[in-house]
């Protein structure tokens, strides 16, 4: 045990992990400035008619003082001035080749830390003890609005990043999954009033971090090329539909669809492996795209009366476990998937680094020479097209129970291509940078610009600018995929947190360290 807690609380970066270790503390340190923000703009308590208008700590600020609550939110907005200009800071003396030093990091852990005490404070003077008229009168329904707990979390977050540094560099995916689980968890809690962004969360976020994570397993661990990810998507969900809906009178629950949907999606895959074995780079990827294009097509045309051809499969059931009704809130739907995608990530690392792994990297590297090895080529290919379509199908069933009706619309080329710019995004091979890449891209294309053209016009109305209001930014979606792609291309082209195996290739011209070297630490 003692080992144990010293490893875990190890803060020395190994070889050649600190750049991707500060990687890790930019966009932590970065988060929480922006979750401060939003925190500070954004109304902290709302009534149930008031559709997201009241009070923010902006206006609490700038309105009469009343009391000693006054005080406390200009201690709270210096603290928060402080963690929000701090990356502006480390930017400006990385330019200038000098460093904040350690005093610093001891002034912005003070600042997070008595941000958070503060903002808790006056939480409950003014929600509990209803003493301070901060945020307006309080009146009954009055509720607790996200911009609380954003505040919160972006004080708690600040105060990790700047206070424990050398751990968040030397430990950087262990780092990131203490700062991202506690948020994850939470998140229908701290949004419960916005149904809209609870059904993003389990219905675009945790659905993509599903498939991002099995196409990583082909496209990042094995290196094959996988452009019709989709179909496999698009088999579980079938899947889901034939055995929980009136359409072949078939009510199974969701605990034995989302194996029955990883399992024919698995078999699937292996059919599509068995007859690719030979093909390798573009002509491997032409094959795949192929079959990508054949599944929602014969969805289409209801090849033997299975699929409801382009209508469908309508009225999907969905679970009710006791107290845990499905329908009532996506929720349920999101911390199902969150536990799935947690029992994935955890199967998915033991994976890569198990003898199959290891086969995987050596195949990725060099087939022929894994051939000559004794690795045998053709079981290793097949067992990646096989877990990484399990788990496409695993998450194809969950969809289809979420949205109650499958169509073959929802499984066209774009998705193959969304969850391939997920990976290249986050990093290939490394499983927290698929986990980022998933919440950055689901977030701009499925959260983002939907409701771009609605916030541009509450925007042109308060500046007095009509021309936003007239742009249509939900058309912009695929050319921010071409924009975004060129850039990290030429930006970051091994994604924002690349594999180490990934980084070395991108940044030695020769093997500079052995394989096992390699595939012993992301």
């Amino acid at each position: 045990m003692p080992d144990r807690l010293r490893s875990f609380l190890r803060s020395d970066p190994g070889i050649g992990q600190r750049n991707q270790g500060t990687t890790v503390f930019w966009i932590l340190a970065s988060t929480a400035s922006a979750l401060l923000l939003m925190g500070w703009l954004l109304p902290w308590f709302v009534g149930p008619f008031d559709a997201g208008v009241g009070f923010s700590a902006q206006d609490a600020v700038v309105s009469p003082p009343t009391g000693i609550g006054t005080i406390l939110m200009y201690i709270l907005g210096v603290c928060m001035l402080i963690l929000l200009l701090s990356p502006l800071a480390e930017l400006t003396a990385r330019l200038r080749g000098t460093s904040l030093g350690h005093r610093a990091d001891r002034i912005r852990l003070a600042a997070g830390l008595v941000g958070l005490a503060l903002t808790a404070v006056v939480w409950f003077l003014y929600s509990v003890l209803q003493e301070e008229p901060l945020f307006g009168s309080f009146t009954p329904g009055t509720f607790t609005d996200s911009a609380v707990w954003l505040t919160m979390y972006g004080f708690a977050l600040g105060a990790l990043v700047y206070g424990a540094r050398p751990w968040v560099v030397g430990r950087q995916t262990l780092a990131f999954a203490v700062a991202a689980l506690p948020f994850g968890l939470f998140l229908p809690l701290m949004f419960h009033q916005a149904p809209d962004f609870l059904l993003w969360a389990a219905g675009s976020l945790a659905v993509y971090m599903l498939l991002a994570l099995g196409l990583n397993v082909v496209v990042g661990f094995a290196g094959l090329l996988d452009l019709g990810y989709a179909a496999f998507f698009a088999i579980g969900a079938y899947a889901c539909a034939s055995f929980a809906s009136p359409f072949h009178g078939i009510h199974l629950p969701l605990w034995v669809l989302i194996f029955l949907g990883a399992g024919i999606a698995s078999m699937f895959g292996a059919v599509l492996g068995a007859p690719t074995l030979r093909l390798r780079g573009d002509y491997l990827a032409i094959v795949t795209l192929g079959f990508g294009e054949i599944v929602p097509d014969l969805a289409t045309n209801n090849a033997f009366n299975l699929t409801g051809g382009a209508n469908g499969i309508s009225g999907i059931d969905q679970p009710h476990f006791g107290p845990f009704n499905f329908s009532e809130s996506p929720r349920w739907y999101y911390w199902a998937i969150l536990l799935v995608v947690l029992v994935v990530v955890v199967l998915l690392r033991n994976i890569e680094h198990s003898r199959v792994g290891r086969a995987w990297v050596a195949l990725r590297e060099d087939e022929v020479a894994a051939a000559a090895t004794g690795i045998n080529t053709t079981t290793t290919k097949l067992l990646a097209f096989a877990i990484g379509a399990s788990v496409s199908g695993l998450a194809g069933a969950f969809y289809g129970s979420l949205v109650t009706i499958v169509s073959p619309d929802d499984f066209s080329f774009s998705v193959s291509i969304a969850v391939l710019s997920i990976i290249v995004l986050g990093g290939i091979g490394n499983i927290t940078g698929v986990i980022l890449g998933s919440f950055i891209l689901t977030f701009v294309i499925f959260w983002v610009l939907p409701d771009m053209n609605a916030w541009a016009t509450t925007v042109s109305q308060t500046v007095h600018v009509p021309a936003l209001a007239s742009i249509d930014f939900s058309s912009f979606t695929f050319p921010l995929y071409g924009i975004a792609l060129i850039l990290m291309m030429l930006l970051r082209p091994g994604g924002l947190l690349p594999s180490r195996a990934r980084r070395i290739e991108l940044e030695s011209s020769g093997e500079t360290e052995s394989l096992a070297a390699v595939q012993g630490i992301a």
